[in-house]
């Protein structure tokens, strides 16, 4: 306990002063009387969750009580107070977080951290693999990470910065000794920055456009993620040279970046042909900016002169032919550059850029101006000017005056192309069938039909000016026929998507499978489409082919347990058709960050993957919620990715622990009985049961869920009852209540039924020790158990008619039944004993979480009597989202 108390005593240092500088601002703002009653609900919080235990049930009484008899006036301002206490107890934690990675990073005689690069590394090394066969796998390394607009975090841009602004402050705190002066002014601008916190809207105005959410992704790239991907090689090859003692030579960054924010148009009717078209420019547009800023910084850089470092010929004839390209620009650069020669070549190439710049604004505005014959149309042009310059600084020896930046700014570009990140399209497969059938005479097609068409030519317009890799997956969502496909197919082809003399269209088609019947089809369906002459031919071409499976719908229809079999099933069997076919196969696990939609840790769950089935790489979605915890502070960003990365690199090299051929065969067997069990249970309560649809709708928040300005999407595909619902509205509203059910219900009956099987107890502990795929399902289970409160979501069941009440009780009976026997599995007295510090992180958590779920039970008592409050109610939503982290 000295250890965890010595570990955590920053981070609660941390913690106090923050709290003091807000309590310090409600007074100023609000005045004592609203500080004090926000103590005395955090008092009360906090002692429901540390006091004695005989004594937590009536503190939780009278803190109902408390927020029962609560004026409205004085509601807003409580639940901003814990709004804003809980998102600086979050940065404070994010910081610590940081804080940890560095000491432990500074410590030499500290082991590699567990999930890090050079762990992954050491693990390779320990055994036995040499040198050589880890740089042939980094060298054919994919990761492909697709970020995606479904913000169910729900902070503003605005707000969020100011954070962001409060961390640094923090840091600088730890990271420099400061004169006192220093400190004071360190003290009172974050005082600064919590009052303007405070005196700002936490809800957006209305809804985000399509376009705001484009930005939101994009901040990240330009921020924080593009520097990282640049740095990624240098980060490789340290990690490599700490292991294996020996310096592992130069390999690309094996990271790509995808988008589908601007491109996704299952169920948005916002995302039209040409919002799609104007996301493709506004990619390029800042991906160019970006660009000329690395370039203009390169020219500062290298400043050779011909007196010190001679003019390699071939820099020297590649500055003639732009010269006589560019006359205007020779001109202009001809005293300004005389003698330094990579400095003129470089302005040359910032001119290049600029055209290219000047094209798409040009484009965006209206413009039919053509794209100056100077202009980089592609990267490949601009990497090979950049590849030059590189060689020929080598030649005069400049490998440690400026080569280090000129290949920084390579592997950014190799990474994200001109586009920052390369944009993905999504639409129904229904849109497809409609569309084909129209096509050569036939029938006029469905509004989702022409849009399609419409896309196409948007696309294709995009490929003219910059080539296939501004936009080339498109994804097909609810796929279950290779019809579906073949219709995708032949409407890209019929676009003029289509190089003859490959043979094949320009565009990947992608089948998403995502329910059940189609999880279960999807080997079937790739069999038959690699059947069909011309789709050979085709994706032989392409040299892969693209599936992607989802995590979503499949949890939604038949629950956690059934699902995951559904999807290692398929991932089995469609790994198995490539195999046969001779077609390499990229599987695109589109994950969301709750357990129930594919979420928890990420190495674990590459680990986790059936063996073979990275053979094509790996591609996985970034929820929209999740950009914020991982990838706004370069801290942050650097270990996800190593994550991302340290799991597949295992995982190709087959190095983690497996079981046998046979053992797998039993686990496997094992897993579909218990999925069955807790398909019949899971499908009893939601699909079966006809009170369930009014419990949940009355026990949830799922109404003022629509009603939040937080993502341009509806929570519905089309109109319809709880069919229709998508996963993420479905999760969010069951972590809102704090029962989180679809990422449990199910488990315990199907675990207790298998182990009154003669052996089974022991089958499950001996899968759990040695079936990495199992122990991460089970570990998924822990975390959301232990995040979810039954307690407090017993008080949103009392919102529910008294004739609902049976299935509550039933509820609850599952909630215990799944504790008890995961644990029993686990071997933990208390669940995440063997995760503490995720433990740790719940418990800092959940005293500023728990009065907002305490007010958003009364705020929607009040609700359904017909007060009027919706602001203060939108503001639970809020707070409870971010509360809760992976909600959606």
């Amino acid at each position: 306990m000295a250890r965890t108390r010595s570990v955590d005593q920053p981070l609660r240092r941390d913690v106090r002063l923050l709290g003091r500088l807000l309590g310090e601002v409600l007074i100023e703002q609000e005045g004592q009387a609203l500080f004090d009653l926000e103590e005395q609900v955090r008092h009360l919080s906090i002692q429901r969750r540390r006091g004695p235990k005989p004594g937590r049930r009536a503190v939780a009484a009278e803190l109902a009580a408390l927020l029962q008899k609560l004026p409205l006036e004085q509601a807003e301002p409580v639940l901003r107070a814990f709004s804003v206490y809980f998102q600086l107890v979050n940065l404070a934690e994010q910081h610590h977080r940081i804080r940890r990675f560095r000491e432990h990073a500074s410590d030499p005689e500290a082991a590699p951290q567990r999930g890090s690069l050079e762990a992954a590394f050491q693990t390779l090394k320990d055994a036995g693999v040499p040198k050589d066969r880890v740089l042939e796998a980094l060298r054919g390394l994919q990761v492909t990470l697709t970020l995606t607009a479904h913000p169910t975090q729900a902070a503003r841009r605005t707000l969020l910065e100011k954070l962001y602004r409060i961390q640094r402050l923090l840091e600088a705190r730890d990271r420099c000794t400061l004169t006192p002066q220093e400190i004071a002014d360190g003290l009172e601008s974050m005082r600064e920055e919590i009052a303007a916190l405070w005196q700002s809207d936490e809800l957006r105005r209305m809804r985000p456009t399509v376009g705001d959410e484009v930005k939101n992704a994009l901040w990240y790239v330009e921020e924080v993620l593009a520097d990282q991907l640049a740095r990624l090689p240098e980060a490789i090859a340290w990690a490599f040279e700490r292991a294996y003692g020996e310096p592992l030579g130069r390999v690309p960054t094996p990271v790509r970046l995808h988008s589908w924010v601007g491109g996704d148009m299952d169920g948005n009717p916002l995302v039209t042909p040409e919002v799609l078209a104007d996301t493709l420019r506004a990619h390029r547009a800042r991906g160019l900016r970006m660009l000329l800023r690395d370039v203009e910084s390169l020219g500062v850089s290298l400043s050779q002169s011909d007196r010190h470092a001679p003019t390699p010929k071939e820099l020297r004839a590649s500055i003639e032919r732009d010269e006589a390209e560019l006359p205007e620009v020779a001109q202009r650069q001809g005293p300004r550059t005389a003698g330094e020669s990579w400095r003129r070549k470089l302005r040359f190439m910032e001119t290049r850029l600029q055209l290219a710049l000047h094209y798409v604004e040009g484009s965006r505005a209206g413009s039919k101006e053509p794209m100056a014959p100077a202009a980089y149309r592609s990267p490949a042009a601009f990497l090979k000017d950049l590849e030059l310059v590189e060689r020929t600084l080598l030649q005069v020896k400049a490998e440690r005056a400026g080569v280090r930046q000129v290949r920084r700014v390579h592997e950014r570009v190799s990474a994200m192309g001109f586009h920052l990140a390369e944009l993905e399209f999504r639409v129904p497969a229904e849109d497809a069938i409609s569309a084909n059938a129209s096509l050569d005479g036939g029938p006029a097609p469905s509004e989702g039909g022409a849009r399609l068409l419409a896309v196409l030519d948007r696309v294709k317009e995009a490929q003219a000016e910059s080539g296939e890799v501004a936009c080339r997956t498109f994804i097909l969502s609810m796929a279950s026929t290779a019809d579906d496909v073949l219709a995708a197919f032949r409407c890209a082809r019929h676009a003029g998507l289509w190089d003859n003399e490959r043979g094949c269209a320009t565009v990947d088609i992608v089948p998403l499978f995502e329910q059940l019947g189609a999880l279960n089809d999807g080997p079937k369906v790739i069999r038959t489409l690699f059947a069909d002459p011309t789709y050979r031919r085709h994706v032989e071409a392409r040299g892969v082919q693209e599936v992607m499976v989802g995590y979503s719908d499949s949890g939604k229809e038949v629950g956690l347990l059934a699902a995951a079999a559904a999807l290692q099933r398929a991932q089995v069997a469609l790994t198995q058709v490539s195999k046969e076919e001779g077609i390499p196969l990229r599987l695109f696990h589109g994950r969301g960050e709750s357990v129930a939609r594919g979420g928890g840790p990420a190495q674990q769950a590459i680990l986790a993957l059936p063996q073979g089935s990275l053979a094509g790489g790996y591609k996985a979605t970034e929820q929209g919620e999740a950009l914020d915890h991982k990838y706004s502070q370069p801290e942050l960003a650097r270990r996800t990715l190593e994550l991302a990365l340290g799991g597949v690199l295992l995982h190709v090299m087959d190095a983690q622990p497996r079981p046998s051929p046979e053992d797998e065969k039993v686990f496997r067997e094992a897993f579909d009985s218990l999925a069955e069990i807790g398909r019949r249970e899971y499908r009893a309560l939601v699909w079966e049961d006809p009170r369930f649809v009014e419990f949940f709708m009355d026990s949830t928040p799922l109404e003022e869920i629509s009603a939040l300005p937080i993502g341009s999407r509806p929570s519905k595909r089309k109109a319809g009852g709880l069919e229709s619902l998508r996963a993420i509205p479905w999760v969010f509203a069951w972590t809102q209540n704090r029962a989180i059910l679809p990422g449990w219900y199910g488990v315990g009956s199907a675990l207790e039924a298998f182990a009154d099987k003669p052996e089974g107890m022991s089958l499950l502990r001996r899968m759990y020790r040695d079936w990495p795929f199992f122990r991460t399902v089970i570990d998924n289970v822990t975390m959301v158990l232990a995040k979810s409160d039954i307690a407090i979501a017993s008080r949103y069941a009392k919102l529910a008619p008294e004739s609902t009440r049976p299935l509550w009780r039933t509820i609850r009976a599952e909630h215990s039944r799944t504790r008890r026997w995961v644990k029993r599995i686990t071997g933990e007295s208390r669940l995440l004993d063997n995760n503490p510090q995720l433990q740790r992180s719940i418990a800092l958590r959940n005293p500023y979480v728990d009065p907002m779920s305490f007010l958003q039970v009364e705020l929607l008592r009040r609700k359904r009597e017909g007060q009027e409050v919706s602001r203060p109610l939108l503001l639970t939503l809020n707070g409870i989202a971010a509360g809760m982290r992976n909600t959606g």
